[in-house]
């Protein structure tokens, strides 16, 4: 009788560890990868865009407390002349409308772990003025070692 349970169980940990070996753990490039999910504008001017992302070893984000920005939105307008997008230009610093914004990283646990999600950032202020009807934001973050996201463009998005 023995010798029947010890064998029976002997296969169940064989056939145990066939399935455990099958099963693959996710793995993720440590580099972020980030695509567009989703915008969402608001009476006013403000809007909320989601992006989905990837990360090989959970270093998305900031601690709490920290105000270092490593989420970038560039600012694009359809010019009704052109019928081409044209980065809003701030004379003041010499460049684009570039904002930051600051992401909060997850719970420590994911530290080291393959991670994917989404992430939901609110834009105050979609455009420079009202008659602008069509933009598109050209989005890339930097998770906690400074390793910068793929650069992705939104589709045209349409404001009220």
């Amino acid at each position: 009788m023995k010798k029947f349970i010890f064998k029976y169980l002997l296969i169940l940990v064989i056939c145990s560890g066939f399935i455990s070996a099958c099963i693959k753990k996710t793995s993720y490039a440590t580099t972020p990868e980030i695509e567009y999910k989703a915008f969402y504008p608001y009476i006013g001017d403000s809007a909320d865009i989601q992006v989905k992302f990837k990360d090989g070893n959970g270093d998305i984000g900031v601690s709490k407390g920290d105000t270092t920005r490593t989420f970038w939105l560039t600012y694009y307008y359809k010019d009704s002349v052109t019928n081409k997008y044209v980065g809003y230009y701030r004379p003041l610093f010499n460049d684009t409308l570039k904002t930051g914004y600051v992401v909060n990283a997850p719970d420590d646990s994911y530290k080291g772990k393959a991670i994917s999600g989404d992430i939901s950032i609110r834009i105050p202020r979609t455009r420079h003025i009202t008659a602008v009807k069509s933009i598109k934001y050209v989005i890339y973050m930097f998770d906690e070692a400074g390793n910068k996201s793929n650069v992705i463009t939104t589709p045209e998005l349409n404001l009220p």
